[in-house]
């Protein structure tokens, strides 16, 4: 009899303890700003458990969000701004790698290191549109190439 109650419990209760986790931002963190600057990347990693729709980014620091697309197309580096970009379920989606950027622009104010920015993403998951809070900390700007970890690349002492 316990069994069969816990068995019922768990099924119902089951169903909405994972929709809250069908999405997980995770090492969400941005680049000081050096003055002047108007637009910053956020980076992070997406994980749906489903199929979902990334629909934009925002943030209250910042006048509007942009998903962007860069690739080399004969040999010249271009960008391109996505409308939305879908996600297949199980997948780990990186934000600031492999050609996939989140752009804020017109930011507010400048960005220092241990600043915590708000981030929203708003997704489509399950037919339904929501929005998923996170902060991003500012790290500090490096000047050095060196982390790319990529022989191409020099750097520029």
């Amino acid at each position: 009899m316990r069994r069969s109650l816990f068995l019922v419990l768990t099924m119902l209760v089951a169903p909405q303890a994972f929709a809250a986790r069908d999405v997980i931002v995770d090492k969400v963190w941005m680049r000081e700003s050096v003055p002047g600057q108007t637009a910053a990347t956020v980076q992070l990693n997406l994980y749906v458990t489903r199929d979902a729709k990334l629909l934009g980014v925002s943030s209250p620091l910042a006048a509007s969000g942009e998903i962007r697309h860069v690739m080399k197309r004969g040999g010249k580096m271009q960008q391109r701004t996505l409308r939305d970009l879908k996600l297949a379920g199980h997948s780990n989606t990186l934000f600031g790698e492999r050609g996939l950027y989140l752009m804020l622009t017109g930011l507010k104010q400048p960005l220092n290191v241990g600043d915590r920015v708000p981030v929203i993403l708003r997704l489509e998951v399950g037919g339904q549109e929501r929005a998923v809070e996170s902060e991003a900390i500012v790290r500090a700007l490096e000047l050095s190439y060196m982390h790319y970890n990529d022989p191409a690349v020099m750097d520029h002492q």
